[in-house]
């Protein structure tokens, strides 16, 4: 039996370049499509980019008002110790009217976690990719350090309203909140000092905030009604 190859209809030659046409058009077309496909993702990663340095700059803005007060709660440590040690376990004398507490705020990390379950993180450089997941460490260890950290100076508040002795039992609760607040002020001061220092290399701007008035920072002797309306807090203080 022998078999006949059939013959393209114009010639092998024409048939030749029709397929050359087609081939070309296919490379042309998956060319077309890997150019499509990088822009988008240079857009993606362009505005992933964008938001995550938007959150990025608000939180550091809020570890730099943190930073910016810490002599003030070094100073509140030291005067509650000395209250304390005069105190022993009878009343407490010169009772503090106002204890404050350090300055707090939500850290926003929606926008990184949401490049970083996308994937969109990947298209990042290596060394953004670097930096902004340390940042965000730290980012994660203030909240965490921060929710700790204002139990604490609520339980030191109690002092403001101590009635009688205080008894070697409260003294040492007393004693443990103070040096428990000693550490948080210490590791979150340390890890703000530590991120701000490194802000340069990030290329992040930290946008401007308005001064106000520190909770902590007010003497310990202020008046409470007097405090609050310097303060004059949107939601009041605990």
């Amino acid at each position: 039996m022998h078999f006949h190859l059939l013959k393209p209809l114009n010639g092998w030659r024409e048939f030749a370049g029709e397929v050359g046409v087609i081939v070309l058009g296919v490379m042309v077309a998956l060319g077309f499509q890997q150019l499509a496909q990088s822009i988008n993702e240079h857009r993606e990663a362009a505005d992933a980019r964008e938001n995550v340095r938007a959150e990025a700059a608000f939180n550091l803005g809020l570890i730099q008002g943190r930073v910016a007060v810490q002599g003030c709660i070094d100073r509140r440590i030291g005067e509650i110790a000395a209250i304390l040690a005069a105190a022993g376990d009878g009343p407490i004398k010169q009772q503090p009217t106002w204890i404050g507490r350090p300055p707090t705020g939500p850290f926003f990390m929606r926008r990184w976690d949401a490049a970083t379950a996308s994937g969109r993180n990947s298209l990042f450089t290596p060394d953004e990719q670097e930096r902004f997941g340390q940042i965000y460490d730290i980012f994660g260890r203030f909240n965490d350090y921060q929710a700790r950290e204002q139990q604490v100076w609520a339980d030191l508040r109690a002092l403001e309203t101590w009635q009688g002795p205080l008894g070697p039992e409260a003294r040492l609760s007393f004693a443990k909140d103070l040096q428990q607040a000693r550490y948080l002020a210490w590791d979150l001061n340390f890890a703000g000092q530590k991120t701000l220092q490194n802000l340069a290399a990030t290329g992040l701007a930290v946008p401007a905030s308005e001064p106000g008035v520190a909770s902590i920072c007010l003497s310990i002797h202020t008046p409470r009604p007097d405090a609050l309306r310097r303060i004059n807090g949107p939601f009041g203080e605990p």
